[in-house]
């Protein structure tokens, strides 16, 4: 045998036994906690969830497990998502029944003016571990609220503040993202290991429903699962067949879990299937930073995500030379955070950006300047503490509320968020201060859902941006931004009905099935937090 036959030998069997003493570790650390629980629940979360192919898979009998279990179930035909919608901030409404914009974070990627170190808050790659430091620490996760002898679990999840075990399957999911490109393809064709070595979608998905169904056997009392793979390859990839496929997979591999359970007797545990957004296809990327430095602006971007740390220490002081920074969420929305009087100071006013001086002397109306860009939608402002302005290139509204109700004005040219021409909403628009209740059930099937409550209770949060920005439909931020694909064929991050609005599955033992139209994320929440009581 060749000296290099017995290193690679050698070197898959350390892999080997590397595995099993990490399987054996886990089944002793799930063994010490009692497993004799009332009320359990797992919640299936699938990232990036197309509510358009969804209904149609469902209506071509292609989702057959879901089907069959919507029957038996609160059936929610709109959840509404957080905004922005993101993967991870989006988690928080479910696990602990609260907005996630009160959640002390405002996505994967945010800018807190008053650090001095780490001002960018970043949570993608290895910084993810930040994400649960910081949320707020008054409001407790469902992992939170399990006793100190109760097993709780979750699969690819950073919010997941309080969980006992915690597993992240990255290694697959980027080679699956990243299928195609040289070094996966090399991997994936090496004989016998390659579907190992470099899984695709299907097999990453696979992979995340045996470790479920293996922490099943230990009876979590809280268990979270996010299948990933519709996301990763509509960023990609856009909606392509695959899209389809993975959802029928995913409907196959729901059915292998809930049987696991079944099967062991787990007659007390709740199913949630939800997703955190849904998805939008794009044709066109760009770039705003180089568009505002050619009006005299000096604007950094940062980097899409940080792989050589897990902290956030760059220092306010490197960031001097700057009239602001640019926060991509989603790739479909984006933060803008500027200074006033070149200082990080507090949330800036319509006052502020519309006279905003840059470090080059030039005077501009930011809001203006951005609607003038090509793939801009809205711009979203503060124009004082509780007033709202939505702006876009043809037009500008405010909204205000009063305890619980909405007031939505369209102050000059046509309405930004086309409420005003729309059947559903137009009587309520400059009609006064009108009920969040009836703004929202009046809203579900226009272009922009719950779009006032979803934007006032962001916009109006000290730390979100001083302007937040909407693309156009097939348009996005991140033009050259992400390290390998360069540019994405699909995302999310807006507020558009296909964006915001996704199905909810809510799976109760014993409780009389239900058909909902609409209900917000955060109300999910509640009602898994009221069953584990």
């Amino acid at each position: 045998m060749s000296k290099r036959k017995k290193i690679f030998g050698l070197l898959l069997l350390a892999i080997t036994l590397y595995f099993i003493v990490q399987k054996t570790m886990q089944e002793v650390h799930r063994s010490s906690y009692d497993d004799k629980y009332n009320h359990t629940v797992t919640y299936i979360l699938i990232d990036g969830l197309s509510a358009d192919l969804f209904n149609k898979a469902l209506s071509a009998g292609q989702l057959p497990f879901l089907q069959s279990v919507m029957q038996q179930s609160t059936y929610v035909r709109n959840g509404i998502s957080s905004f922005p919608t993101m993967t991870g901030y989006a988690f928080y409404p479910f696990i602990t029944g609260v907005d996630a914009c009160e959640s002390g974070i405002y996505g994967l990627r945010w800018f807190d003016k008053k650090r001095q170190i780490g001002q960018l808050r970043n949570y993608v790659g290895r910084t993810n571990v930040q994400m649960n430091h910081d949320i707020r620490s008054d409001v407790k996760t469902v992992f939170d609220l399990a006793d100190p002898n109760e097993y709780t679990c979750s699969i690819n999840t950073y919010m997941n503040r309080g969980v006992k075990e915690s597993i992240k399957t990255g290694y697959a999911h980027t080679t699956a993202k990243y299928e195609g490109r040289l070094w996966v393809s090399h991997l994936k064709n090496l004989p016998l290991l390659g579907k190992y070595i470099a899984p695709d979608h299907f097999q990453h998905e696979q992979d995340v429903t045996d470790i479920a169904m293996d922490q099943l056997r230990f009876n979590p009392k809280v268990q979270w699962i996010t299948y990933p793979s519709p996301d990763a390859y509509n960023h990609v990839n856009g909606t392509t067949k695959t899209y389809s496929d993975l959802l029928i997979f995913i409907d196959q591999k729901i059915a292998s879990l809930v049987a696991v359970s079944k099967s062991l007797g787990q007659k007390e545990r709740a199913f949630i299937i939800v997703s955190d957004h849904g998805i939008s296809d794009v044709h066109t990327n760009i770039d705003v930073c180089p568009l505002l430095h050619d009006k005299g602006l000096q604007i950094e971007r940062g980097d899409a995500a940080i792989v050589y740390t897990s902290q956030l220490k760059t220092e306010a002081s490197t960031l001097n030379n700057l009239d602001g920074y640019f926060v991509i969420n989603g790739n479909l929305s984006a933060y803008l955070y500027f200074k006033d009087n070149g200082k990080w100071a507090g949330k800036m006013t319509s006052q502020q950006l519309q006279n905003f001086k840059t470090k080059s002397g030039k005077t501009l109306n930011l809001p203006q300047e951005l609607c003038s860009i090509n793939g801009v939608e809205l711009a979203l402002y503060l124009e004082s503490k509780d007033k709202v302005i939505v702006q876009s290139s043809s037009g500008r509204s405010s909204i205000q509320r009063r305890d619980n109700t909405f007031s939505y004005i369209v102050e000059s040219g046509s309405d930004p968020l086309q409420y005003a021409a729309d059947t559903h909403t137009s009587a309520l628009v400059n009609a006064g201060f009108i009920s969040d209740t009836l703004w929202f059930q009046s809203s579900i099937n226009t272009l922009y859902p719950d779009g006032l409550y979803r934007i006032y209770q962001l916009l109006t949060k000290e730390k979100s941006g001083d302007i937040t920005i909407l693309s156009k439909s097939g348009y996005d931020f991140a033009k050259d931004y992400e390290t390998i694909v360069k540019n994405y064929k699909g995302g999310h991050g807006g507020l558009r009905k296909e964006i915001i609005t996704v199905p909810y599955i809510a799976y109760f033992p014993n409780k009389t099935p239900k058909t909902i139209e609409a209900m917000r994320s955060e109300d999910m929440g509640k009602m898994v937090i009221e069953w584990l009581k």
